[in-house]
């Protein structure tokens, strides 16, 4: 749908309007290490996998909370995943989890632009919009597959035009070992918007090995990026939060970027990651 480039014009300067608050939330300016794991593993690690990398809180891809058998002290982030989350039900069950104080923020849909993840128009998105926004949470926007194209760019600007309200921008960022680019990347997306980022998946990735042994990256390199990277999205305050992706250790297109080895410990990068706590404000988990 076309827009007056006028009214988009104005509007994208009301939204972009600097609040200090945007960047400089207590809950979220420290402590941003997280992790990702879903829940639907056979050999039920995930919970022992957060654990071992001290992460300071974690989802699961999922609206569920497994609270009951969640690692201590890192805090849990509810996902509506696609269309088919957005039922009554589930609206009403994180209701419930904000009542209990049991949830605090909310993602929003994953990888609406990609037909193998949750595969959504922008106006599919913008549909269901408003259900999410009704719990009064937090509220970051969906994870497109990389953060600065056309539809992330179509949904948030369709956001400034409704008044919807994105209280966080979550991103993907698929990368080789450039984290000069990596950080110019969210710098073009925070000028944009003028909001908090969370990186919600990032890693090393060979799109094009076939193969483990084909990898073009090896495991120091990647351990000399996310090094090099680290402490740059910590000093970042816009970047509110970040959660590496760590791929199963048999991937030919992630193996270098695992935390976790076939064995269940944690790789050098892993440990690494594992010690690594931004401004140590934020208990690990226990």
């Amino acid at each position: 749908m076309k827009t007056n480039s006028l009214l988009i014009l104005s509007l994208t300067l009301l939204f972009a309007c600097g609040k200090k608050d945007d960047t400089t939330n207590s809950s979220t300016s420290n402590g941003k290490k997280g992790a990702c794991f879903s829940t639907y593993t056979t050999d039920g690690t995930w919970n022992g996998n957060i654990v071992k990398l001290k992460a300071n809180w974690f989802y699961t891809w999922g609206t569920d909370a497994p609270l009951d058998v969640a690692p201590q002290n890192a805090e849990f982030v509810t996902m509506f995943w696609g269309a088919g989350n957005v039922t009554d039900a589930n609206i009403a069950y994180v209701n419930n989890l904000k009542k209990e104080g049991k949830v605090k923020y909310i993602l929003g849909f994953n990888e609406p632009d990609l037909s193998d993840q949750s595969n959504m128009t922008v106006a599919k998105a913008l549909e269901l919009w408003p259900k999410l926004e009704s719990i009064g949470l937090p509220l970051g926007s969906p994870a497109a597959a990389w953060p600065t194209q056309k539809w992330i760019y179509d949904f948030l600007d369709s956001c400034i035009v409704k008044n919807y309200r994105v209280d966080f921008i979550c991103v993907h960022m698929y990368v080789g070992l450039d984290d000069t680019h990596f950080v110019s990347v969210l710098s073009d997306l925070y000028n944009k918007y003028h909001k908090p980022i969370w990186i919600t998946e990032f890693a090393t990735v060979d799109n094009n090995a076939t193969t483990v042994a084909g990898n073009m990256y090896t495991p120091d390199q990647v351990l000399g990026f996310m090094q090099r990277l680290l402490p740059k999205l910590d000093s970042l305050p816009y970047v509110q939060r970040y959660s590496w992706f760590s791929s199963s250790p048999t991937s030919a297109r992630l193996w270098p970027s695992s935390l976790i080895d076939a064995s269940g410990n944690l790789t050098t990068l892993g440990k690494w990651y594992a010690d690594h706590q931004p401004n140590n404000s934020i208990k690990a988990a226990q």
